[in-house]
């Protein structure tokens, strides 16, 4: 892995962890849009750290589930179907109008996508 590999897993990593804390400013602030958005991103940046650094493919929106089953694969973690599930609900909510946004149910999804960066942080660790 290079140099560049290297900080291109760590800005994905800060990225991720950086969202996370400002969707949960979001949905304290009510701007549930912007929560689902930010949590969604949280989850898109902690994958985009885990392709880079163990040499996986991500390159389009359709990449994350197959960084995520692949990360299901490697740590055996049978959260993961389930926590990928719960991120892509997030992203899904920027299409739906804001009467049908339901604050606990966001809040719930953005604590499952905090579960899921910490499940795959020990995988930004470049493979040998």
């Amino acid at each position: 892995m290079t140099t560049d590999d290297l900080v291109e897993v760590a800005d994905h990593a800060e990225q991720a962890r950086e969202f996370l804390d400002r969707c949960r400013e979001y949905l304290a602030a009510g701007d549930l849009h912007q929560a689902s958005e930010k949590g969604w991103g949280a989850a898109a940046h902690m994958a985009k750290a885990v392709a880079t650094a163990q040499g996986w493919e991500y390159n389009t929106h359709a990449d994350f589930s197959g960084v995520l089953n692949r990360a299901r694969r490697v740590t055996d973690d049978d959260r993961l179907p389930g926590l990928r599930g719960r991120a892509n609900d997030l992203h899904g909510n920027y299409y739906r109008r804001k009467r049908h946004l339901d604050a606990d149910s966001i809040a719930e999804d953005i604590e499952a996508v905090a579960e899921l960066v910490e499940i795959l942080a020990p995988l930004t660790t470049p493979s040998s």
